[in-house]
C-alpha cells in the first residue's frame, strides 16, 4: 500500500483497478462473476470513473485491503453515504468486472438501460418503488448465490437506501439471508462478509478526502441465524466509519473537531495535516469523547453544548459557514507553509492562479447556477458535481483549445490544453492559501461588524482552551500519549 501522502491519489494496495455504476436500493446489490474479463465498454467506463475521482477528490485513502487477498466466495457490505459514488468507489479496487444489481427502474431508461444490460446487471425491485408492496426478489438472490457457488465477489449496501448523515442506518437483513442462504445451498463453500466503512470527510466538495476502510472478515458459517450475522455487520461498520448516534449532535461533533484539529496543531502535531484514515480515527475518538464527558460529567457537557451551539450560531449569523457538518475544511495547511513560504507562493503563482481562474470562471458559475435551483440533498451534491462539472469544464475546455487552435495553431493548443486542469486546481489551492474565501459576499457582515467578530474570536480561544483541558482528562482515563492520533 502506497503511503498517500501526495493529494490528488488514489491509494491502493490491489493490482487493479475497477468501477462500476449504481444506486441505492433496498439492500442495494453489485455482483462481482470471479472469472469475469472486463469487456471493451467496461474497462472504458472504469477507465472514466477513475479520472473523475482522482480529479474529484483530493485523496482516497483505502487501508485494510489485505482482507481482501481472500479470493473465496465474498460478500462486501459497505454502509451508504454518498448515492452512485459509494459502488464507483468500491469497483476502484476490483480489476474483475462487476455486475450489479440495480433497482428496475433503471433498466428502463432509454440507453442506459442498454448499458447496464450490456455490463451484466440484475434488476432488484424495491418495496419502496411498489407502494410498499411486497416484491419477489428471488430471481436476484439466485443469481447472486451463483456467483458466490463460483467463488465470486458481492458487494451490498445493507442500510437498504443511501443517506446523508454521519451515522450507519439500521442493517437490513438481506446481506445476511443473501450469505447464510448461499452456505446452506453449497455446505463447506466458506462465504465470508468483509464490511466496508466510507467515511467523507466533505461528502460534498471538490478535492475534499475519502476513508475506505476494510474490516476483519465475518465467517458466516461462525454466525447462528439471520439476526445474528445482521447484528455483526452492524457493528462491524459503525467500527469502520463515523457514526455519531444523534443527528442533532452531527454538526456540533464536526465543530469540536475542528477545534481538536486546532489544538493538536497548536501542540506541534500534524505538521502536515491528517491522512483521511487518520481524520477518520480523531473523529471517531472525539465521538467516544463526547460519550465519556456525557456520562461522566452531564452537568459540564449541557454547559459546553450550549456554548458550542451559541459559537455555531455566531458564526453562520456573521456569514462565516458552519450550515453543514464538515470533517475537513478548506482553510487546512496541508503543505505547511511557513509565512515567508506562503509569501514566496502566492506572488510567484500569481500568474498561473490568474490563468487558472480564467479559464474555469465561466463553468464554474454555470455549474453554481445550475445547482442553486435543484436544492439536492448532501448526499447527492457530490455526484451531481462530477457529472455536471464533467459536462461543463469539459465543454469549456474544448471550446477553449478549439479556440486557441484557430488563432495559434494546433501546437499552441495542446500546450494551452495540457496546462487546464493543472492550472485549474492550482488556482484552486492558491485562492485557499490566500484566503480569499473569507473575503466571500457571504462574509462582509463580518467585516462590517468588529466588535461581534472579535468578540467570536476571543469565544474560539476560549472553548480551544477548555476543550484541550477535556482532551487530556479523556486521554489520561482512556490511557493513551497526549501526542497519540486523538
Amino acid at each position: 500500500m502506497s503511503d498517500g501522502s501526495n493529494a490528488g491519489e488514489v491509494k491502493a494496495a490491489g493490482e487493479g483497478c475497477a468501477s462500476r455504476l449504481g444506486e441505492s436500493c433496498s439492500d442495494t446489490l453489485v455482483v462481482t462473476a470471479s472469472s469475469s474479463t472486463p469487456n471493451l465498454l467496461y474497462r472504458g467506463l472504469r477507465a472514466l470513473v477513475r479520472s473523475a475521482v482522482k480529479v474529484f477528490y483530493g485523496r482516497v485513502e483505502v487501508t485494510g485491503l489485505a482482507h481482501l487477498e481472500h479470493k473465496g466466495a465474498t460478500i462486501l457490505a459497505s454502509n451508504h453515504p454518498n448515492s452512485i459514488v459509494d459502488p464507483l468507489l468500491l469497483g476502484l479496487f476490483e480489476d474483475r468486472q462487476i455486475c450489479f444489481c440495480a433497482r428496475d427502474g433503471l433498466f428502463r431508461i432509454p440507453g442506459f438501460g442498454a448499458v447496464l444490460r450490456h455490463v451484466g446487471a440484475v434488476p432488484l425491485k424495491r418495496r419502496s418503488d411498489y407502494a410498499g408492496q411486497a416484491t419477489d426478489n428471488a430471481d436476484a438472490f439466485t443469481a447472486c448465490t451463483e456467483v458466490l457457488a463460483k467463488q465470486g465477489v458481492i458487494a451490498i449496501f445493507p442500510e437498504g437506501k443511501t443517506h446523508g448523515n454521519l451515522r450507519i442506518e439500521p442493517i437490513k437483513t438481506g446481506a445476511a439471508r443473501m450469505a447464510l442462504g448461499a452456505e446452506t445451498a453449497h455446505p463447506g463453500l466458506g462465504v465470508r462478509v468483509v464490511p466496508v466503512g466510507i467515511t467523507y470527510l466533505v461528502r460534498h466538495a471538490f478535492r475534499s478526502d475519502v476513508h475506505v476502510a476494510f474490516g476483519p472478515p465475518i465467517a458466516v458459517k461462525d454466525q447462528g441465524d439471520v439476526n445474528e450475522l445482521t447484528k455483526s455487520i452492524g457493528n462491524s461498520l459503525r467500527e469502520l466509519a463515523v457514526h455519531i448516534e444523534h443527528v442533532d449532535d452531527e454538526r456540533l461533533l464536526a465543530q469540536v473537531t475542528s477545534f481538536i484539529v486546532d489544538v493538536r496543531s497548536e501542540e506541534g502535531l500534524d505538521g502536515r495535516g491528517q491522512s483521511p484514515a487518520e481524520r477518520t480515527a480523531l473523529v471517531r475518538r472525539v465521538v467516544e469523547a463526547y460519550k465519556w464527558l456525557g456520562e461522566s460529567d452531564p452537568d459540564k457537557m449541557a454547559e459546553l453544548r450550549e456554548r458550542l451551539e451559541d459559537y455555531m450560531d455566531e458564526r453562520e449569523s456573521l456569514g462565516l459557514g458552519g450550515e453543514r457538518p464538515a470533517l475537513q475544511h478548506r482553510g487546512e495547511r496541508r503543505f505547511g507553509l511557513s509565512a515567508k513560504q506562503r509569501a514566496l507562493f502566492l506572488a510567484l503563482g500569481a500568474p498561473f492562479a490568474l490563468f487558472g481562474f480564467a479559464t474555469c470562471l465561466l463553468p464554474y458559475v454555470a455549474l453554481r447556477m445550475v445547482q442553486a435551483p435543484l436544492k439536492l440533498s448532501t448526499d447527492r451534491i457530490a455526484l451531481f458535481k462530477i457529472l455536471g462539472g464533467a459536462v461543463l469544464f469539459g465543454g469549456a475546455f474544448a471550446l477553449q483549445v478549439a479556440a486557441v487552435a484557430s488563432l495559434a495553431g494546433p501546437l499552441a493548443a495542446a500546450g494551452f490544453g495540457a496546462l487546464l486542469i493543472p492550472a485549474a486546481l492550482f488556482a484552486r489551492r492558491y485562492f485557499i492559501e490566500a484566503r480569499l474565501h473569507r473575503l466571500q459576499l457571504r462574509s462582509l457582515g463580518a467585516l462590517r461588524d468588529r466588535d461581534r467578530l472579535a468578540a467570536l474570536r476571543a469565544e474560539r480561544k476560549a472553548i480551544s482552551l477548555e476543550l484541550a483541558e477535556l482532551r487530556r482528562r479523556y486521554l489520561e482515563h482512556v490511557g493513551a500519549p497526549v501526542a497519540s492520533g486523538s
